[in-house]
Formats: structure tokens, sequence, C-alpha cells
């Protein structure tokens, strides 16, 4: 699926730009950002959801997926996305953010409600956000967050929200003066929640060339998903008694995880798997001391059974159990 701040869609040249980067890319869902597309006109030619003023259309290959939309507002259409191939769906919600940052607000403000409703479940939430979320997004930036700038990473923050890996271009708006360089950005970008990068751990972002937008189209691929089922994170409890188990947690846990609070806890815990597992295999083959012991204790208690009265006998017992 991508989601595409086009600038216009009633040039031909950008209507067979469309085209071609849907069928290049196999998209199943298209959000256009910006079109000032006829309504009218678009009614006869597509299926999607036109949202009044223009401002975001979504489009979608009806025989690949099917989509109920949820809510939409001027600066956000959130739907579900169903696949028929693999029955999977996705919460994903469409964003094309105001120009000022005091009329955002009322968009992080949805956001963040509507991550009560997709509470554990997997939610992408894709688009022109208008904004930077972080200093190294702009070219020749501030220095400093803006307010802005501060209110997006409060409300990515809130609604535990990270970027999907991505490829191609970092700067997804470019400013073209007559003169100079001009402004390069990142205020496209797709992210997910904890669910979503869990359930599609493969799933990443192209990040395409402009062509003949100042835009970068936000092209999500998500490859066909197994049945997934968490793993527990488990190991054998007789190793915290172990002095290297405290050593490899206190050194994991002082490593840095950039990421909301959650997610920095469950990468620490993944990270800390392959050294369990080695204090656990430098035990030895745990199965056939523990049978040795049974084998040993057997005998043992055979023997007091002949001599109740030999007290060496009972220690013995005490520790082999």
């Amino acid at each position: 699926m991508t989601a595409w701040n086009i600038r216009g869609l009633n040039r031909p040249l950008k209507q067979s730009e469309v085209r071609l980067l849907v069928s290049e890319n196999k998209l199943s869902v298209c959000a256009l950002l910006e079109s000032h597309v006829d309504i009218s006109k678009l009614a006869k030619n597509h299926r999607g959801n036109p949202l009044p003023k223009k401002r975001i259309i979504l489009g979608w290959n009806a025989d690949v997926v099917d989509i109920m939309i949820l809510a939409q507002s001027d600066q956000v259409i959130h739907a579900q996305v169903f696949s028929k191939a693999d029955n999977h769906s996705v919460f994903v919600s469409f964003v094309y953010a105001k120009n000022k940052y005091q009329e955002r607000r009322t968009l992080w403000d949805n956001l963040c409600k509507h991550k009560g409703f997709c509470y554990n479940k997997p939610w992408v939430v894709m688009g022109d956000f208008n904004s930077a979320l972080h200093i190294e997004d702009s070219l020749n930036g501030p220095s400093t967050p803006s307010i802005g700038m501060r209110e997006f990473n409060d409300c990515v923050q809130y609604a535990e929200l990270m970027d999907i890996k991505g490829h191609g271009l970092h700067y997804t708006w470019n400013q073209k003066p007559s003169n100079g360089v001009g402004l390069l950005k990142k205020i496209d970008r797709v992210m997910g929640n904890m669910k979503f990068l869990e359930m599609f751990k493969d799933a990443y972002v192209l990040y395409h060339p402009f062509r003949i937008s100042d835009h970068t189209p936000c092209i999500l691929k998500i490859a066909p998903s197994a049945k997934f089922r968490p793993k527990p994170f488990k190991f054998a409890n007789f190793i915290t008694s172990k002095p290297e188990f405290r050593l490899c947690v206190e050194k994991e846990w002082a490593k840095r995880v950039d990421g909301y609070t959650m997610f920095a806890v469950t990468q620490k815990l993944r990270n800390l798997k392959p050294y369990l597992r080695k204090i656990l295999f430098n035990q030895g083959k745990l199965h056939d001391k523990v049978a040795d012991l049974r084998k040993q204790l057997d005998d043992i208690q055979m023997r007091i059974d002949n001599n109740p009265l030999d007290a060496n006998l009972r220690n013995m017992e005490a520790q082999c159990l």
C-alpha cells in the first residue's frame, strides 16, 4: 500500500505516474493526498472513499483486499484493511496533516484516541505529517525541536509508534526554488505499533524518488504472513542462581534502546536470550544429569531400606534430592 502527496491529480502526466506506481509495485491500496481532483469525475473511474475538500482519496483493488472505513476527518482516514489471500487484517490511518502546527493539534489528539481502539492490534500510520520528527529530519534545519516537532513527538510517544524500517530516500519533501538548493525534510513517514512490528517482521517501506511531485511516495511492503503465535520469554529458573546471570542482565539493562518504554523492555529481553542460552549450555546435558541423579537416588533409598539407621545414607539422600 502507499500514501503519496501528489500535489494535484487533474493533469494527465500525474495520472499516468500514479498508474505506473501502482502497476510497478503491485499496490492493492493507494492513498493520494492533496489531489485537487473533482469528486464528480472520481466516482466514474475509481473505487474509493473521497473526503470533503478532496484532501485524501483512498482507492483499493477489491479483488485483493476489503476495506472498512472506520472514521475520517479532514486530516486522517482510519481504515481496516483485510487481505483476502491470507485472511489477515491491519488497521491503517492515512494522514494528511495541516500546514500550521496549531491546526495539527486536532490530528494528534485524534491519533492518540485511536490508539485505544487499536490496542493490541496491528496498526500502521502513514502519510504526510507536515512536520519533521527529529532534528536530523531537516537539512539545514533548526538546532532545537520546534513546538510543532515536540507536539508531533509527544503524539508518537503516547501512541507507541515507531518508524518501520525503510529503504530509499531519507528526505521525503523538497522545496524547489528557482535558485539554490531549497529545503529538504523528512515529513512523510510510515510508522507501526508494537503489534504490527511483531506480526510483520519482514515489512519495510520504500521511499521512492519524487518524480513529478515534491513529495516521495511512501510504499509499505508487507510479506504474506504466517500464522502468528507470540513466543513467551522462558528460561530455566535455576540459572538465576549462577553469578554470570546477574552480570549479563545488568550489562544488557545498562544499554540504551531508543523508542518508547515497553519497546525498550521487550528489546532488552530479546537481546538477553542468547546469553541465557549460553549459561544453560555451559551446564551440560541437564536431562542426562537428572536421569543419573534419579538412579543414584533409587540406589541410596534401597540402601536406606536395608540400613535405616545409617545417618550417612540419609545425608546422601538429602544431597541427591
